[in-house]
């Protein structure tokens, strides 16, 4: 059930105005003061505000800026009870940020019309807004994702330079060894290394190879898993 407040100071429309919204089973807060109108709005938070222009104390114009200014009520809808519909008064208002007016004396069918148009037109900005809001949301998971996938590519690009690095220089000392050695059993030794590193290299490629196949999004839980997101 939306609930709707009405600020106005003049108790006869006031009360035509919250019997018309409660037939219609809408929950109605009423303020014949601007200021406690201003109070109840930050502290109920209403779907929508219908507010009187002229008013003692603070007229229409400076509720809807003060509204504006206060974080629970800053998108708040808001219909203005006038009982002049001049064009300079009309175009102020709405550059204040109201959503209608209604110009005294109108219709029940005119208020309903209104009321039921505002809030169905914040309904559909409010599920559109939720919507762009849950896309960015999931945008967002990805590009952290494509960050952190990167991340570990980088950090296994560098482990696997540091790891090949030692048995390619054990491959070279053994070979230049080799070249140098007459002695069967030197031959023998120098061989053994390089079988050893070689099988070393082969093991390390391996591994690459098959860390390659989960560098994906959908294998990212894997790798946090396996600590190479860190």
């Amino acid at each position: 059930m939306s609930s709707i407040l009405v600020i106005e100071d003049d108790a006869e429309i006031l009360e035509n105005i919250e019997s018309i919204l409660e037939i219609q089973k809408f929950e109605t807060l009423t303020a014949t003061d601007s200021q406690i109108g201003i109070q109840i709005a930050q502290e109920k938070t209403p779907d929508l505000i219908i507010c009187d222009v002229t008013m003692p104390h603070l007229d229409g114009y400076s509720v809807l800026s003060q509204l504006r200014q206060h974080k629970s009520t800053a998108t708040t809808p808001f219909i203005f009870l006038t009982g002049r519909a001049e064009r300079a008064d009309m175009r102020m208002g709405m550059e204040l940020g109201a959503d209608d007016y209604l110009t005294k004396p109108f219709t029940k069918d005119e208020l309903l019309k209104a009321v039921v148009t505002c809030l169905q037109k914040y309904s559909r900005l409010m599920q559109h807004y939720f919507a762009e809001n849950e896309r960015m949301e999931s945008l967002e998971k990805q590009l952290q994702t494509y960050q952190e996938l990167a991340d570990i590519h980088h950090a296994l690009l560098k482990k696997v330079s540091q790891n090949l690095r030692h048995p390619i220089s054990n491959i070279n000392v053994a070979t230049y060894m080799l070249k140098k050695s007459v002695l069967d059993k030197d031959v023998d030794r120098y061989v053994a290394i390089l079988e050893e590193e070689c099988a070393r290299e082969l093991s390390l490629l391996n591994e690459v190879s098959s860390l390659q196949e989960l560098l994906n999004p959908a294998k990212i839980n894997v790798l946090r898993q396996m600590n190479l997101s860190s």
